[in-house]
């Protein structure tokens, strides 16, 4: 809680572009890290920067954008972390004076930071930086989750759940158009077989008028009966469906056009 009311007191400061009450300049160390995840201030003690670098490298492995900043002086090295990290986007600073560390993190929960610290506290107290981020990093890996990684679990069971919503949709609105099918499938097969029984009704009386104009509309109309009976098993679409029933409707219209006229020319003249 102390580390976060410094947060926002020295974020007043930033904006109010005043220096912190302790004096130290944080301008050079906040524009450094907003590039380069570490900073050597002129006139600190000198660094292992590769070690240093390990270590970041390692922090950023557990899910944490660690930042370091090693001063040449400040007599309260966390409320500087603080400041240098109101300074910067989600981050966490780990800063050094030549008398102590301070840490802010607006990545760790507090208690999570409070641990890491307790592990590491050894080696950040002594007068070895690099040896100090090195445990820090270690710390962060030995357990615990960090926050960012919790927003990267949170951001892929999201999407997980998002695919699979979209899949269930998918799956749903499949089985919607395949009842749709099933049902628009039977109603054509009923179909067929009232038809099919008309045709069979009309095959005599066509054959007895011996009208050739009959006889061409009655067998158009049982090709278009056998290509819709024969394309009602192989239609997969409800595109398909409609081509069976078209050429249904071609067949009933040819018929009851030959039912309409076979009275007057099927039955013989009367004497």
């Amino acid at each position: 809680m102390a580390a976060r009311i410094a947060l926002m007191a020295a974020a007043l400061l930033v904006l109010a572009g005043v220096a912190p009450a302790f004096g130290q300049d944080t301008g050079s160390a906040i524009a450094a890290l907003g590039e380069d995840p570490l900073y050597v201030e002129a006139g600190a003690e000198t660094v292992d920067e590769s070690a240093m670098r390990d270590a970041i490298d390692a922090a950023r492995d557990s899910g944490v954008d660690l930042r370091v900043a090693v001063l040449a002086s400040g007599p309260d090295a966390p409320a500087l972390a603080a400041t240098i990290a109101a300074g910067l986007d989600s981050a966490t600073v780990l800063g050094f004076t030549p008398t102590a560390y301070g840490v802010f993190s607006d990545e760790l929960s507090q208690s999570r930071l409070d641990e890491v610290l307790a592990d590491a506290e050894d080696a950040l107290s002594g007068p070895d930086a690099a040896a100090g981020a090195a445990a820090f990093a270690a710390a962060l890996d030995s357990g615990g989750v960090s926050a960012g990684v919790v927003a990267a679990i949170i951001i892929g069971l999201l999407v997980i759940v998002g695919v699979a919503g979209r899949l269930w949709d998918a799956r749903t609105r499949d089985a919607r158009q395949a009842r749709r099918r099933d049902r628009r499938r039977a109603e054509l097969i009923d179909r067929t077989r009232r038809l099919a029984d008309q045709v069979l009704e009309l095959s005599d009386p066509v054959e007895l008028s011996q009208d050739p104009d009959f006889s061409g509309k009655y067998a158009a109309a049982a090709a278009r009966f056998d290509e819709a009976e024969l394309a009602i098993a192989q239609a997969a679409t409800m595109h398909d469906l409609d081509a069976v029933e078209q050429r249904l409707e071609e067949a009933e219209t040819l018929l009851a056009e030959v039912t309409a006229g076979l009275p007057r020319s099927g039955r013989p003249a009367p004497e």
